[in-house]
């Protein structure tokens, strides 16, 4: 009978060692492996695996950070855009012609590795010097 309580007592101490580690511990990040979805700054449509944005970046004579670049659209809205799509300003909320662009900076020095866009605006709400 004493064998029974000690493997007993030993089973308790070992589940209570088990559930408290698990309630305890730090929540797993989920994968960046998974479907990320990306919008195209123009048509503000969603772009399918393997469709890349077509733009157009000004290297710098010197080394800085940040880049010009122009924004043309995604296949859905350039070189034509599909029925049912518009392509909008995300800035002034303007109509961009079929051959307008948008003005961004873009940074190379992010934490992932990928270039970071941020849109200024068209040609028309941004005039660039």
């Amino acid at each position: 009978m004493g064998i029974a309580v000690v493997v007993i007592l030993i089973a308790i101490l070992y589940f209570k060692k088990v559930y408290f580690s698990k309630k305890n511990a730090p929540a797993k990040k989920t994968s960046s492996s998974g479907p990320q979805f990306v919008k195209c700054p123009v048509c503000d449509s969603f772009l399918q695996p393997g469709q890349n944005i077509y733009s157009k970046v000004f290297r710098a004579q010197n080394q800085v950070n940040d880049q010009l670049c122009y924004v043309y659209g995604c296949p859905n809205c350039y070189p034509v855009c599909k029925p049912g799509l518009s392509r909008i300003c995300p800035v002034c909320h303007k109509h961009l012609a079929q051959d307008g662009y948008l003005l961004s900076r873009m940074f190379n020095k992010t934490k992932s590795g990928k270039p970071h866009v941020i849109v200024n605006g068209c040609g028309n709400c941004n005039r660039h010097k």
